[in-house]
């Protein structure tokens, strides 16, 4: 009987978490298996019959002249958008958790970008960054910057740099505030005890609150480039991709691929390229993660 207590206490934890996980598997599992599935057929509108095809769908995609570009559109909107953001974030929420008066309005202040819904931001922005009335184009002939209309949305050559900085403002306070969260319970005795010795600001930053804030900092980046990977709301309604593929990322590229080509297996095998490249990232998040449960000797 002791043997059997034993071994159901071990697994009694494993029983509570299964209802909740067969339902994450159903939800979860069953789409992107059936994703996967469809992303080795040939269905189009033209053929509803859905035919096997093999690896064609990811053949056609890979030597497709486009693929590349976009990929290096994705790229470079995700990961510089990505590290703009945490360096806002966390400025940000460094010169707040120093000010003695006004933390608790500015803290409200800086969170209303990331509370407004992505298409108003979207509709917004698009109508401040019109070449011909917007109001940004104005502020700037006002102040000198420019004495021409500044194509923010049309030319090819600053427009993905333009939704950049628009989910900058959009995205960087989420960053404001899990650092703020982190910096809640930062490490006073080891500050106090590094300005004693006579440890300059910008050390005491870098030896004592980064590593104190970097379970943080890795988590959040971790969130926030999966989120920016997959953002799909910003880029449509300002741009739809354009002007000449130069804003299309691999989200707009798999919608398109399904609802204006109506290329669904293809779609489906970008769908499966895009899973990749988030789980790519999440890989090592996910090595730390497990490694700090065993080193606490929960697994």
């Amino acid at each position: 009987m002791k043997k059997s207590s034993k071994a159901f206490r071990r697994i009694e934890p494993y029983l509570y978490l299964l209802p909740s996980s067969l339902l994450i598997v159903f939800m979860l599992g069953y789409p992107i298996s059936y994703n996967i599935i469809i992303s080795f057929f040939d269905w189009t509108l033209k053929n509803s019959e859905k035919t096997f095809n093999g690896l064609d769908n990811y053949i056609k995609i890979l030597t497709d002249d486009k693929f590349f570009p976009i990929l290096q559109n994705t790229l470079v909107w995700t990961i510089l958008g990505v590290l703009l953001q945490m360096v806002v974030g966390i400025g940000l929420a460094l010169v707040v958790d120093h000010m003695t008066r006004g933390k608790k309005y500015l803290r409200t202040i800086a969170l209303i970008p990331w509370l407004i819904p992505g298409v108003v931001t979207a509709l917004t922005w698009k109508w401040m960054l019109l070449s011909d009335i917007g109001i940004i184009n104005f502020f700037l002939k006002l102040i000198g910057v420019t004495d021409a209309n500044v194509l923010f949305m049309s030319d090819p050559k600053i427009a993905l740099f333009t939704l950049i900085f628009v989910n900058l403002w959009k995205a960087s306070p989420f960053w404001f505030l899990m650092i703020t969260a982190g910096l809640q319970n930062k490490p006073i005795d080891q500050i106090e005890s590094a300005k004693l010795e006579g440890a300059k600001s910008y050390h005491v930053l870098r030896h004592v609150i980064l590593p104190h804030l970097s379970p943080v900092i890795t988590s959040t980046g971790i969130l926030t480039t999966i989120w920016t990977l997959n953002y799909f709301d910003l880029i449509w309604v300002t741009t739809k991709g354009g002007p000449m593929d130069a804003t299309t990322t691999l989200p707009i590229y798999t919608y398109r691929m399904a609802f204006e080509f109506n290329n669904f297996g293809g779609s489906a095998a970008l769908a499966v390229i895009s899973l990749i490249l988030v789980s790519l990232v999440c890989i090592p998040y996910l090595k730390k993660m497990f490694g700090d449960l065993k080193e606490q000797g929960v697994l």
